[in-house]
């Protein structure tokens, strides 16, 4: 399980509130891993996850034009990464419920943590100095 307090605030309620969402996400996916799921309740929390990724992700990089974010094509192709790096699991481990999860649970704990504390950090950090 992942901490709350690794979730920086972006100084922008609404893109704070999408990390919130993906915590959450997180906390699903890591519980599903200790218990047994079935394939149509694995496939309800991978909608919602690409659904949430995908809909905060055009909302950070919306803002990172609006405060003319200068590194934001690299950190466009980091988005781009993420949602090739689920699709991809998505598609070797297909047979295997719950090492897909396993899986799932392990990127998306990776996109919070790191992610959001370093390269969505220099965002807000930017955005603090401009």
């Amino acid at each position: 399980m992942i901490s709350n307090q690794k979730i920086i605030s972006m100084n922008n309620e609404l893109l704070d509130s999408q990390h919130q969402e993906l915590f959450e996400i997180s906390i699903k996916l890591s519980l599903m891993n200790h218990r047994h799921i079935n394939s149509k309740e694995l496939k309800e929390v991978l909608k919602e996850l690409l659904v949430m990724l995908n809909r905060h992700f055009l909302d950070e990089e919306a803002f990172m034009r609006e405060i003319h974010y200068p590194f934001m094509k690299g950190h466009m192709k980091i988005h781009r990464n993420i949602i090739f790096e689920i699709e991809e699991i998505v598609v070797s481990e297909a047979r295997s419920i719950h090492v897909l999860a396993e899986k799932l649970d392990y990127v998306v704990k990776d996109f919070i943590i790191n992610h959001t504390s370093k390269e969505d950090f220099k965002i807000a950090k930017y955005y603090e100095k401009n």
